[in-house]
């Protein structure tokens, strides 16, 4: 699902569209979803008739905040698959705790958007591909057994990074996750 594209940038059409997505996610900051048309249009300051015409549904309103939500987590390339996994997870960790991003994981997990979930997963290609990258360096150089496959090698890294701030409403403290960071090492670890 993509955002459909308006004509004359930087008019009336663009104006519209960046107040309107930014409007979507300042509610999803605020951890306010679902939100209704009403509130996005008020915040917005553009008719509902508008919205409704160029946003006709919740997902199309939810794409258009992520194109306003650029934060990616940097993938690390520190010559260490230990360095790398435990630096990239500590940012995953702080990620994960932004507002924004525990209100998109809730709207995800709840698997009633999965056009939104489509996008999002889009808009992070580059870091799941940043990843796969990661390890294969790790592998080359005898870093990391190439025993898993890198999807589930993340999986388990930061599925629990991502749950923490869903199920106790704060990030995972960093002892927690150098003690993550740990298991998937042990994981990876080539066997002699």
């Amino acid at each position: 699902m993509t955002v459909r594209q308006r004509q004359r940038a930087g008019g009336r059409s663009e104006q519209v569209r960046l107040a309107v997505g930014r409007a979507v996610h300042d509610l999803l900051a605020e951890g306010r979803f679902p939100f209704t048309t009403v509130e996005v249009a008020e915040r917005a300051g553009v008719n509902r008739r508008t919205l409704y015409r160029w946003w006709p549904t919740q997902d199309l309103l939810l794409a258009e905040a992520l194109t306003h939500h650029v934060r990616l987590v940097e993938v690390p390339d520190t010559g260490s698959w230990a360095e790398d996994v435990r630096l990239f997870a500590h940012r995953v960790a702080g990620f994960a705790a932004d507002p924004v991003d525990v209100s998109i994981t809730r709207i995800m997990a709840s698997r009633l958007h999965p056009d939104f979930n489509a996008a999002v997963e889009e808009h992070f290609a580059p870091v799941v591909a940043g990843w796969e990258q990661m390890l294969a360096r790790a592998v080359a150089r005898g870093d990391a057994a190439p025993v898993h496959r890198a999807d589930t090698v993340v999986s388990a890294l930061v599925s629990p990074l991502f749950l923490a701030p869903l199920t106790r409403g704060a990030p995972a403290a960093p002892e927690t996750v150098d003690r993550i960071v740990d298991l998937v090492l042990d994981a990876t670890r080539p066997r002699a």
